[in-house]
């Protein structure tokens, strides 16, 4: 296949965003022949900017001479990232000392960690070191860093200093005396709400990451905490629907089939499941026609009731205010907010029932009904996604559809068996 590598590098740098949706389409085998022959700079901006799985399976593909130049010349925190996730031993010995102890040491963290957040490609110097120096050295590499980190001969942190600070102080000072002596910051293994809350404490938009001896490693900064926060948003949003967090707008139909058709059959099995127990009482909605009307209501309320619960543990799971061990807590709270928020809504149901149906007990029956399924959705809501955290699955992956089978169940199940006990009364005899 005959390629003009020209065109290809004119189509990417004018149209980017274009450019990559065609590229997600190719195999990884068929992006690393598109992009043979095009400047390494194009190459690493079409690599870095690839959904994840795809980028590092096509880092790894690369020739070798090619590889090493992209890896070098990608942002080492992407770099190691992609790395890491497709590792390939031939291309692993092509790397620096560093640069395998970049991959060693991101590979260790968890990836809800400072470690994992944090970017390795900090700025360094000595507390000895001359304002003039320190600037000249800057103008020579041509550092784009705002901060830098003063370490001692160990490599511990001892202090940090802006480059503005720098820029303004007189070229004879010394770094010592310009500095900010021992900086808030975080172990590498702190949790990510142990970093949020260092950064509100300090109200600081850079924080330093250290080993156990004190060690700096790297650093998190603020930016780069919103954008992993926002990504795990949009990730959790994504598999709370069924859809797999990898799935772009543009993604091959054949790609997003295989991520959303097995979802699809999961939901399908569990209305069968909800449908199942309607059918249990279809003698009595044959007798009372006004309930199947009302259904709908019923599931509706419980279904919002268990969401809003849901969304606010997922987010307590996610940032670490709450825990596994605290679900009696967490269930005991919501069930005080559904039992009132239950009552509120069963009361005007039950009321508006009354009005358009002329059956009171009809209005009762329904009153009931809401107040238990809402409690009861609300109690779930909170507790499926803590019960799949403690069980090591991700909460974001299929909280949504056992809840919904749990509101519609117990919804269809609160109703029409009330419904079926009192029926005598309901119809008038």
């Amino acid at each position: 296949m005959k390629i003009d590598y020209q065109l290809i590098k004119s189509y990417i740098e004018s149209h980017p965003e274009k450019a990559l949706v065609h590229f997600e389409e190719l195999t990884a085998d068929e992006i690393v022949e598109a992009l043979e022959g095009l400047p390494i700079t194009t190459i690493t901006q079409v690599v870095s900017r690839l959904l994840s799985f795809k980028g590092a399976r096509v880092l790894a593909k690369l020739p070798n001479q090619t590889f090493i130049k992209v890896f070098r010349n990608m942002d080492p925190v992407k770099a190691t990232s992609l790395f890491s996730r497709e590792k390939s031993k031939e291309k692993y010995l092509l790397l620096s000392d560093s640069e395998k102890k970049d991959i060693d040491e991101l590979s260790k963290y968890p990836i809800d960690s400072a470690g994992y957040l944090m970017d390795m490609s900090v700025k360094t110097v000595r507390s000895s070191e001359t304002v003039e120096n320190i600037i000249r050295d800057l103008k020579k590499t041509k550092d784009a860093t705002r901060d830098l980190f003063v370490v001692n001969l160990e490599g511990h942190l001892v202090g940090y200093v802006p480059v503005q600070e720098i820029i303004f102080s007189e070229k004879n000072l010394i770094v010592e005396n310009i500095m900010y002596k021992n900086p808030p910051s975080v172990n590498s293994l702190s949790p990510r709400q142990d970093v949020i809350e260092t950064f509100e404490t300090f109200k600081t938009t850079v924080l330093p990451v250290v080993h156990v001896d004190g060690s700096l490693l790297g650093a998190i900064r603020y930016t780069s905490l919103v954008r992993a926060a926002q990504n795990q948003a949009i990730s959790a949003m994504a598999s709370l629907g069924g859809a797999s967090p990898e799935e772009r707008v543009f993604s091959v139909p054949v790609f997003s089939v295989k991520k959303r058709l097995p979802w699809l059959i999961i939901n399908l099995l569990t209305a069968f499941i909800a449908s199942a127990v309607v059918g249990i009482f279809e003698g009595t909605i044959a007798k009372i026609t006004a309930l199947a009307v009302l259904l709908p209501v019923v599931a509706g309320q419980s279904g919002n009731t268990g969401a809003q619960a849901m969304a606010v543990t997922m987010r307590g799971l996610a940032l670490r205010e709450v825990r596994a061990r605290q679900w009696i807590k967490v269930l005991f709270k919501e069930l005080r907010v559904g039992f009132v928020n239950g009552v509120a809504i069963a009361i005007l149901t039950g009321v508006s029932v009354y009005f358009w149906s002329n059956n009171f007990p009809l209005g009762i029956v329904i009153t009931v009904a809401m107040v238990f399924s809402m409690v009861v959705a609300s109690m779930a809501g909170a507790g499926i996604p803590i019960i799949l955290s403690a069980m090591g699955k991700d909460p974001a992956q299929s909280s949504s559809v056992i809840l919904t089978t749990v509101t519609d169940v117990m919804g269809f199940l609160s109703f029409l068996g009330l419904a079926t006990i009192f029926s005598a009364m309901l119809l008038g005899n």
